[in-house]
């Protein structure tokens, strides 16, 4: 029976188009999340399964974070071709990394699926985020861009406990066969139920150094993503350590850590919820402003709390909350920082929060295994104040007219 194809309105997606468009995004996102937060919470089950140390692990989450520095690459492509055909042979990459890594049994054969994880990361993360930029309308953009962040949450929510459970009754390796399949269907999703990306072919006549040049002599745009890439300094450092440290510290099993992540990610869906309502009101600029405002307040709490089991899980959902609002803020902020090199933009700052967050994945681990959760948090304590600092002297808020592109 052939495929039906989705009829989709020319240019900019509005109404229930925009709606449909949104919804499909946010299940074709909720494999590529499943695919980055399956590793944070049990990286002691691979650990074991590899037979390396936690330290080993927290090496290859570094080479696979440092592979995203490759995104300006695929954005500047993207600004010409549109990010759709890209999207689609990043997901592909992802279903062969994810299969690799299923079947991987030592160091060497789980370094060689990582890295396709981190090309296709680089592809995958930053383009979505160009892809739903030009295809929603400027007033609702950012609400559209967080909307579909609503997946980071949603996958803590409800597939990590999933994932927990496949673990301890199949093995760690089954997760990662598993969604490897997911993968395929994800392509399928982009290629016959979503519209077409808006090619600008006027950007075949700008070289990518001179792209490059451009935005990183823009302060206000450099700023935007170097804030994004002190926060995911600061988000990261707590990503990788919260799983290992129930575990070690409170003697849990992988089950119970994914029925935690599950209330987590409730946190985190709250903190995607609010910014998405209010960052089109308040602003970009003073929206992030906020959350790292808050991020700050919520470690600062942390310490107050770690004395005990509940109290140290009630600290880690307000740094839930303050960790998914910051993070998803930061997308609309530079988003509107240079309009006709967005793609660029966007893959410009997945390539710099790759590379501070390939620093602190082994940093942070070392900073747990010898001097305790609350050392590592301390690291996001300083992140965060650098990029408050970006905020205020650097960071401009801008707009811009949207122009509808005929498909």
């Amino acid at each position: 029976m052939p495929v039906r194809l989705l009829k989709w309105q020319p240019g900019v997606q509005t109404g229930r188009y925009l709606m449909r468009f949104v919804l499909l995004l946010i299940m074709v996102r909720l494999v590529r999340d499943t695919s980055i937060r399956m590793m944070y919470p049990f990286l002691n089950d691979y650990a074991q399964g590899l037979g390396v140390t936690l330290a080993a692990v927290g090496g290859l989450l570094m080479l696979r974070t440092a592979m995203v520095a490759l995104a300006p690459f695929f954005g500047h492509r993207a600004d010409r071709i549109g990010a759709k055909p890209l999207l689609i042979a990043g997901f592909a990459l992802q279903g062969v990394g994810l299969l690799g890594f299923g079947f991987s049994s030592g160091m060497w054969t789980a370094a060689v699926a990582i890295l396709v994880l981190g090309v296709s990361d680089a592809m995958t993360y930053p383009l979505m985020q160009a892809y739903i930029s030009e295809n929603a309308p400027l007033r609702q953009q950012g609400r559209a861009l967080i909307t579909v962040e609503y997946s980071w949450a949603i996958t803590g929510i409800l597939i990590l406990p999933i994932i927990g459970w496949l673990i301890g009754s199949m093995g760690w390796q089954a997760p990662f066969k598993i969604l490897s399949v997911f993968s395929g269907l994800s392509m399928f999703v982009l290629a016959f139920m979503l519209p077409p990306s808006h090619p600008k072919p006027h950007h075949e006549q700008v070289s990518f150094m001179s792209q490059m040049s451009a935005i990183l002599g823009d302060r206000s745009a450099l700023g935007a993503v170097l804030v994004s890439a002190t926060i995911f300094i600061a988000a990261e450092s707590y990503f990788v350590t919260w799983g290992a440290h129930l575990a070690r510290d409170f003697d849990f099993s992988p089950e119970r850590i994914g029925q935690v992540a599950s209330g987590l990610g409730m946190m985190e869906l709250l903190g995607s919820i609010i910014a998405s309502l209010i960052i089109d009101r308040v602003g970009k600029r003073r929206g992030v402003m906020a959350g790292v405002i808050f991020f700050l307040f919520a470690l600062v709490a942390l310490i107050g709390l770690n004395h005990s089991l509940w109290a140290t899980l009630i600290g880690m959902g307000l740094i839930s909350i303050a960790i998914e609002y910051s993070i998803v803020s930061t997308i609309p902020l530079m988003a509107i920082q240079r309009p006709a090199n967005r793609a660029t933009v966007l893959a410009l700052g997945a390539m710099a929060g790759a590379l501070t967050r390939s620093v602190s994945d082994p940093l942070a681990t070392w900073l747990l295994e010898y001097h305790g959760y609350l050392a590592a948090m301390a690291y996001s304590f300083l992140a965060l104040i650098v990029a408050l600092a970006l905020l205020w002297g650097w960071v401009q808020e801008r707009g811009g007219n949207q122009v509808a592109v005929s498909q």
